[in-house]
């Protein structure tokens, strides 16, 4: 039997960009070529690899391609596909998507869409998207929720218009700004504790460095993880609460070697978990979220 990972990353990134196209990649030359799992160097030993911005109608491919790197690697344990909830196909391709052993869940990008489109109340696109959440979690996947920061309250009330949250994970923390001077890491932190009392929502401890508008070294990292930490436990606890490197869009796209981020969340975290929890959020509460999950 093959001994559980010590470290899984919940929110990997693997690209080809010879290969596809990432249409928002074009302006960030920062990113790399490619992202592959030979060129980590992470620790992490299983990884959940999410969908990459690809090009529309490129996803089906992108899933394809990913596969075909899983039967050479065993860090990919699983696949996140990129989706569109509002597809007149939609119940089409999540059908697919469930029949493909790997894919453990589906992620439309909500960050890009213009304020009021999640609150259910005034929103039909919002009622649309509840729609389209159904049909995912009808078919046994999970949904990642990726929102900006001033987006967290209008989440809040797209999950209360479905009342159970289970099998959602929220991405990157709900992508605070901590080095945009009219943040506040209050109103953040209430948000946070607000989106927890919806029951069975995840979040991933991942995509700092990525919010910084320059580079990150290893000092700011590790200041951006000890800032963070204890709120996200406080509010979610260690049993829904996953790490996740966002490698290599908040690593290398900001100077950072992933290693330095992975040791960076490792070390603030331990500051507020004893070693059972650590274990937990490292890998477990990954493990248990996308993989038992799938398996039942």
């Amino acid at each position: 039997m093959t001994a559980p990972p010590q470290i899984l990353d919940s929110h990997l990134h693997l690209w080809d960009r010879r290969r596809f196209s990432y249409p928002w990649m074009a302006e960030l030359p920062a990113l790399p070529e490619t992202s592959l799992p030979a060129g980590r160097g992470a620790t992490a030993t299983a990884a959940i690899v999410v969908e990459a911005g690809i090009s529309t109608d490129q996803r089906a491919d992108e899933v394809d391609w990913l596969t075909a790197l899983a039967a050479e690697d065993p860090l990919i344990r699983g696949i996140v596909a990129a989706v569109d909830f509002t597809d007149p196909h939609f119940a089409e391709v999540v059908a697919r998507l469930a029949d493909r052993p790997l894919v453990v869940g589906v992620r439309d990008n909500f960050e890009s869409r213009p304020a009021g489109d999640l609150d259910p109340g005034p929103s039909a696109t919002a009622r649309e998207l509840l729609r389209g959440i159904e049909t995912v979690r009808s078919a046994g996947l999970t949904v990642d929720l990726c929102v900006r920061a001033d987006q967290l309250i209008e989440l809040d009330a797209l999950l209360a218009g479905r009342g159970s949250a289970e099998g959602f994970v929220l991405d990157h923390l709900g992508k605070p700004l901590p080095f945009d001077p009219d943040f506040s890491h209050e109103e953040w932190a209430e948000a946070m504790t607000v989106l927890a009392s919806r029951s069975g929502l995840h979040v991933k401890f991942s995509g700092l460095p990525g919010q910084a508008p320059d580079a990150v070294d290893a000092d700011v990292a590790l200041a951006l993880a000890n800032s963070f930490a204890g709120d996200v436990i406080t509010a979610f606890g260690p049993e829904r609460t996953m790490y996740g490197s966002d490698h290599p869009v908040s690593t290398t796209g900001h100077g950072l070697p992933d290693h330095q981020w992975e040791q960076a969340a490792a070390a603030g975290l331990r500051r507020v978990v004893d070693d059972t929890d650590f274990a937990a959020v490292m890998a477990a509460t990954a493990a248990d979220f996308y993989l038992t999950r799938r398996n039942q």
